[in-house]
């Protein structure tokens, strides 16, 4: 700041004769009676800063004097957004009047996690109360003006209105300027004033539709049928069938399988699949396949939504080449047509896709990739082989890459704050007058020193940083702001035992060894506790970082060298990378080096709206930033289409108290909801949505049935005396409540289950325990969940079924319970142990099924994707936990397109007025929301039991509702359409042996050529040709060795299901 221009900020304290200053380059107030101050920046030394700052915060009265002369300004209290900066020996403080009610937000961290929401207590959402709120803009921009108006207010604004709000808003004096004088800055000012439930700019707009000033776009003039209609049930219940069809008219979907034939190559790929794998696709595979490719020649990504069990796999092999092949079909003279792919799954589907792959896509190979040398030696057998290759990568291996450790430098502070644009380290010095001061960490390329953001009463601080600040790496700390140099560097294994300054305590992070003693103090746990105090007892032992190596990630490698030649990229089960993590920054790298993009899940949604944040911003970045969402503020998604429970407290003070204030609080915490305008903004034009009841095929009964239990009454009388206790503790002691949230919610949900065993919760500031949980019953005794379970099993045995149970608590002994239970009946069970790898399970339960399986106990998250569990047709859910994700993915293992049972079940028993309902209800409302975005509006089951209760989301409901007798059904027209006569292929990129039509000369392959395993234990000579002949698929080889071709076929056609519709079937 220029000193000669800026303004002199002065408060004087006459009573303690304390007099602060500062410099402002900006000031805005409110001159309507007495002058208030709404914004002001100022700077100076940091002590008269902050203690300036702090005063206008406690409200004050201040004096401004300017080139134009003095004012005298009074400031609202406790009413100011603070931010203060340090730069060295200077400081620059920001206060922003806030709106009335928000101020208690600052400092208040949002809850987003399920435990919050599983154990709040109901509160109360009050209206709307009268406010003053603050609109800062750019000058002359009305429709900036118009927009932050909207964003104030609660009433429903339009464009069209601009022009008759503003004024309107300015002459009744609702919207008035303020008084803005800056000398840095172009800025404008407005005061908002809203009454209780923002009555005034309703009567604004009442009185612009009476008058005819503004009219709603479409609307008809005279009576309006509008006036009979008492609720949007009403409404919905009269015009939803014109609401649909008017929908229809307006969103065209790419594809209508009712109305347009399939594309030659999506034929095409269904008779490579009929004619290798005995069996051909449904049509409404078949149209989803069509969708995505026309999607993809339009634009790089297409999502696919599909229920487990609706073929994924094979919809998304078959739309990416089938756009590849539709794209060398309009430039036949390119030369030979083969692409590189990339698959993207969890480790335990790896050899499946590479089944998968090979049995749909004509003319390709597929393999696992593990490394980067195993990447390279397979794109060099694709460049000099004639076939299309898809390259198989587990997420877990495309992000194993090497560890990354502190770079920071331990030093004496440059106190003189240069912004350092040079890349040589400063000398070791202290101020300017050569003193030493205390040592901070610094940049490693500028010494400028490290700072770190604290906020303390509402107020953000900059100081420099501790070592706490650099246990793990985060957007805080991960470069320098002076220079942007890197604060972090790779961990070479060797060089580090050679050092003794860090030290690395697995989960916990990284430790500056000499500032030991910070991290002592701040540890939570004795174990903690307990290893940092052996690691300052060795200060010169050497510190092994176990899990570094030296391999670099391969989704970084593969987007550094590979991009621009990788044609598509399939994400399987995409909803795994919906966070902030190493897996999800790999599918990002992906991402970006392929040319198209095909997502694929069967739970999109958990329930929340911040979780499909970071998959919009990943798949659709460009819809994103349109829409105003910044990467590092997913909040203000969550304001926008998520559900935000706000409670405001007020306290009176007492009668004698020396200030007559009113103290209050404002609470928020996100609740399960998603709007359906997430739908309408971001996955309508790039998202597919299929489930098994869109096949056409009928499909086995199923059904959720959730069990409610009572305790025994000594089991029940400790539960409640348990949670009274803690209840206790979180509502009186709220520095306490945070820390022990965690271990309340996991003793409460595990106790009823297990009332024996349990530890005691200590007070983690005292240390003294809270609550010392009795047991109640011994660890062998049945319960009446272990009792419904029996007789839910025994019932479903005797018919001759076998039963899968899900256990999600490991700390307990269910598993080992309920098998000893089994056992002793008679009935054949086991465990499914974690330890065994995840491609080996399918073919681990197989094998147990062949010796006689009855019951299979294990964690859901054990089997959540990839495998077809149709052998269990009776599924227990023993406890839910709080994964939706896991909750879908687990209970549709056997319903499947495949299962020929009639009917699969579901159980979910739980012990009523309990945590166990509290979350099971939860997860009722995490399931209606996610269906809710993928169409699926049900009454049955676990998702009545939602209490989601948002607006948007009710009135997509009613609607449904109201059409659902008018409007045809995806699976009905797919079931009419299963007796219309097939479509035939006349001309196939992908044809074994050109065509008539085709003029194109493609290369001939026998299919007779024998198998060759794809190893990478042995290198290519250069000189040795790699043809067609060598990269002929395994199931090509096995079937060509049993019989000829066309009794192949035969044979095939003769064994389909008759429920099965074969498109090729020629009649």
């Amino acid at each position: 700041m220029n000193k000669q221009k800026l303004m002199k900020v002065t408060y004087y304290d006459e009573k303690n004769s304390i007099r602060l200053t500062g410099y402002a380059d900006t000031v805005v107030w409110d001159e309507k009676g007495k002058a208030t101050l709404a914004a002001l920046r100022f700077g100076g030394y940091p002590e008269e800063v902050r203690g300036l700052a702090d005063a206008i915060y406690g409200g004050i009265t201040i004096e401004i004097e300017s080139e134009d002369g003095a004012m005298t300004l009074s400031t609202l209290a406790k009413q100011y957004r603070r931010v203060l900066s340090y730069d060295g020996v200077y400081a620059e403080a920001t206060l922003i009047a806030e709106d009335d009610g928000q101020t208690a937000k600052n400092g208040e961290k949002k809850t987003e996690d399920d435990a919050n929401a599983a154990l709040a207590e109901p509160q109360t959402e009050l209206d709307l109360p009268p406010r003053n709120t603050y609109i800062f803009c750019t000058p002359g921009d009305k429709a900036d003006l118009f927009r932050a108006v909207d964003q104030k207010t609660a009433v429903p604004l339009i464009p069209e209105f601009q022009d008759y709000v503003l004024s309107e808003l300015t002459r009744r004096k609702i919207l008035r300027p303020l008084r803005v004088k800056s000398i840095s800055r172009k800025m404008e000012a407005w005061l908002l004033r809203c009454e209780e439930k923002d009555k005034n700019i309703v009567a604004v707009l009442e009185s612009g539709l009476k008058s005819g000033a503004i009219a709603i776009p479409g609307a008809v003039p005279g009576p309006s049928p509008l006036d009979k209609l008492e609720s949007v049930t009403d409404y919905l219940n009269t015009f939803g069938v014109t609401v649909a069809e008017r929908i229809k008219n307006l969103f065209v979907p790419l594809f209508d399988p009712s109305k347009e034939p399939l594309s030659p190559e999506v034929l095409a790929v269904n008779q490579y699949i009929h004619d290798h794998a005995g069996y051909s696709l449904y049509d409404a595979q078949l149209a989803v396949a069509e969708s995505v490719k026309r999607q993809l020649q339009r634009n790089k990504v297409g999502l696919i939504v599909a229920e487990c069990g609706a073929g994924k796999t094979k919809i998304g092999a078959a739309a990416i080449a089938s756009t590849a092949a539709g794209l060398y079909a309009q430039h036949k003279n390119a030369g030979l047509f083969k692409t590189f792919n990339v698959v993207l799954c969890p480790s335990h589907v790896t050899k499946k896709w590479v089944r998968e792959v090979e049995e749909t896509v004509p003319n390709t190979f597929a393999a696992v990739v593990h490394s980067i040398q195993e990447f390279d030696h397979l794109y060099q057998m694709y460049e000099r082989g004639t076939k299309s290759c898809f390259a198989i990568l587990s997420k877990e291996k495309a992000r194993d890459g090497y560890m990354r450790a502190p770079a920071v430098l331990y030093r004496q502070w440059n106190r003189e704050g240069l912004q350092i644009d040079r890349k040589t380290p400063l000398p070791d010095c202290g101020a300017a007058n050569e003193r030493p001061d205390t040592p901070v960490f610094c940049c490693p390329e500028c010494g400028t020193a490290v700072m770190a953001n604290i906020s303390r009463d509402g107020t953000v601080y900059r100081i420099p940083a501790n070592s706490l600040f650099f246990r793990r790496e985060h957007r805080e700390n991960h470069k320098c702001e002076a220079c942007g140099a890197s604060l972090w560097t790779a961990l070479n294994p060797s060089a580090w035992g050679r050092q003794k300054a860090w030290a690395k305590i697995g989960d916990y992070g990284f430790v500056y060894r000499p500032l030991i003693d910070e991290h002592i103090r701040k540890a939570k746990s004795e174990a903690l506790k307990e290893k940092l105090g052996d690691l300052s007892m060795t200060p010169g032992a050497v510190s092994a970082a176990r899990g570094a190596n030296r391999a670099f990630p391969l989704s970084s490698y593969i987007k550094r060298k590979y991009k621009g030649r990788i044609y598509g990229l399939i994400v399987d089960e995409l909803h795994q990378y919906n966070n902030k993590s190493g897996q999800g920054d790999a599918m990002a790298e992906l991402y970006d080096t392929a040319k198209k993009v095909v997502g694929m899940t069967a739970t999109l949604i958990n329930g929340y709206s911040s979780g499909i944040f970071y998959l919009l911003y990943r798949m659709v970045p460009s819809l994103m930033k349109k829409d105003g969402k910044d990467y590092e503020t997913p909040t203000e998604f969550d304001k926008e289409y998520g559900v935000i429970q706000t409670t405001y407290e007020e306290v009176e003070p007492e009668y004698n108290s020396n200030r007559r204030t009113v103290q209050s609080r404002v609470s928020t915490r996100l609740l399960p909801g998603v709007s359906p305008l997430v739908y309408s903004r971001f996955l309508m034009e790039y998202a597919v949505f299929l489930s098994l009841t869109d096949m056409g095929k009928d499909l086995p009964e199923y059904e959720e049935i959730p069990v409610p239990l009572s305790m025994p009454e000594a089991v029940e009388e400790e539960y409640d005396r348990i949670e009274a206790m803690l209840k206790s503790v979180l509502k009186n002691d709220r520095k306490a409540a945070r820390k022990i949230l965690s271990a309340y919610l996991n003793l409460l949900t595990a106790y009823p289950d297990q009332p024996c065993g349990h530890k005691p919760i200590y007070h983690p500031l005292d240390g003294y325990p809270i609550v010392e949980p009795a047991d109640t019953a011994a660890p062998d005794a049945i319960l009446p969940k272990d009792e419904k379970v029996l007789e839910i099993v025994e019932r479903k045995i005797a018919a001759g079924e076998k039963v899968l149970v899900y256990t999600n608590w490991t700390r307990l002994n269910t598993q080992s319970k309920l098998e000893r239970l089994f056992l002793e009946r008679g009935w054949r069970s086991t465990i499914l142990p974690a330890k065994v790898k995840p491609d080996k399970r399918e073919a681990w339960v197989d094998d147990r099924l062949r010796e006689g399986l009855q019951i299979l106990i294990c964690n859901p998250s054990l089997v959540e994707t990839g495998l077809d569990l149709n052998a269990f047709t009776t599924l227990i859910f023993y406890d839910t936990g709080y994964k939706l994700f896991t909750l879908r993915q687990a209970s549709r293992r056997s319903w499947r397109i495949n299962q020929t049972a009639p009917r699969v079940e579901v159980y979910m028993p739980y012990y009523q007025h309990t945590m166990q309902h509290k979350a099971i209800k939860l997860m009722a409302s995490k399931l209606a929301v996610a269906g809710i975005i993928e169409g699926s509006f049900s009454e049955e089951g676990l998702a009545a039991m939602s209490e989601c209760e948002d607006m948007t989301t009710m009135m997509a409901k009613e609607l449904m509702l109201g059409i659902k007798d008018s409007v045809e059904d995806v699976s009905a027209m797919f079931k009419r359409m299963a007796l219309l006569k097939p479509q035939a292929s006349a001309w196939s990129i992908f044809s074994e042996k050109p065509q008539k039509k085709d003029e194109s000369m493609l290369s001939v392959h026998t299919g007779a050529k024998p198998a060759v395993e794809f190893t990478f234990e042995t290198s290519i000579p250069a000189s040795e040709p790699i043809g067609a002949s060598i990269f002929d698929t395994p199931a090509q080889n096995a079937a060509a060795k049993e019989k000829p071709k066309a009794a192949r076929r035969k044979k095939t056609a003769a064994e389909n299901s008759e429920d099965q519709f074969l498109l090729f079937k020629i009649a």
